[in-house]
């Protein structure tokens, strides 16, 4: 039953992501209306999915590699239709769903199966530091793909995009959002450790690059009002700061040890 629900969930993905590039050429509403409504019903059967999983848990199954991409998917899924049903972004849908896809495909092959919960992730701390986490790391995803976007827009210009202002507008909603949410993700998780270890802050690797992305992030919101970094300048940070988070979230997890490993 998960594998039928997560493979239904990324054939609706991709047929929107389908439906976005043949809009780019055919330039039918239509289209956007059918893509729009892929993302709902690919969004929802996840969203069926992860309240299955954490009934059947017990707690928010959030705890290996698989879960947290799953987890990350719909995080953005949720983040995209935000930004879709409040400010109809249209054609920008077709990279952010694009990243959905391979996020969600990379996940197809792992074994979905639910560890156990070690007993120090076993408090509403642990929830909401990776609800907030996560939801933060779709946000700056988003940021990602609107920098993207600014840069091709201001170079080709296409009609079917959004006008410059509003794809700075929304990077800058994006950026800021992601910080709040993350700013509460390190609050959390600190309350967290100090109740599991005794200490707000261990000099992990983990915490010290999670601080690092705190600080890109809040330089980021102040960078938005400095001349020089408005424009390009803010979309070429918004990329490299989804850089820094990649290695946050998959380098570190991956490849060092740390208090935050990923199988």
């Amino acid at each position: 039953m998960t594998k039928i629900m997560l493979y239904s969930a990324f054939a609706a993905y991709a047929a929107s992501v389908l439906c976005y590039l043949l809009n780019v050429g055919l330039k039918r509403r239509s289209l956007q209306t059918v893509a729009l409504l892929l993302v709902l019903i690919g969004f929802v059967i996840q969203t069926t999915q992860l309240g299955l999983r954490w009934n059947a848990a017990g707690f928010l199954p959030v705890t290996n590699l698989f879960a947290t991409q799953f987890f990350f998917s719909w995080a953005l899924a949720a983040t995209y239709l935000y930004f879709e049903l409040r400010y109809r972004i249209h054609a920008s849908g077709l990279f952010v769903m694009f990243m959905n896809l391979l996020l969600l495909g990379s996940a197809l092959p792992r074994d979905p199966q639910l560890p156990p919960l070690i007993p120090s992730l076993d408090t509403p701390l642990f929830t909401l530091h990776i609800i907030f986490s996560f939801v933060g790391y779709a946000l700056f995803a988003m940021a990602f793909s609107l920098g993207v976007l600014y840069l091709f827009q201001r170079h080709i210009g296409a009609h079917q995009l959004p006008e410059l202002s509003q794809l700075r507008k929304l990077n800058e909603e994006a950026i800021f959002l992601g910080f709040a949410l993350f700013t509460l993700c390190m609050i959390a998780g600190s309350l967290w450790a100090y109740i599991a270890w005794g200490t707000y802050f261990s000099w992990n690797i983990k915490s010290v690059w999670s601080t690092l992305v705190w600080i890109f992030y809040a330089g980021m919101c102040h960078a938005k009002f400095i001349r020089r970094w408005q424009g390009s300048g803010y979309a070429w940070l918004s990329i490299a700061g989804f850089g820094v988070v990649l290695f946050t979230y998959l380098g570190i997890g991956l490849l060092l040890e740390s208090n935050h490993p990923l199988e």
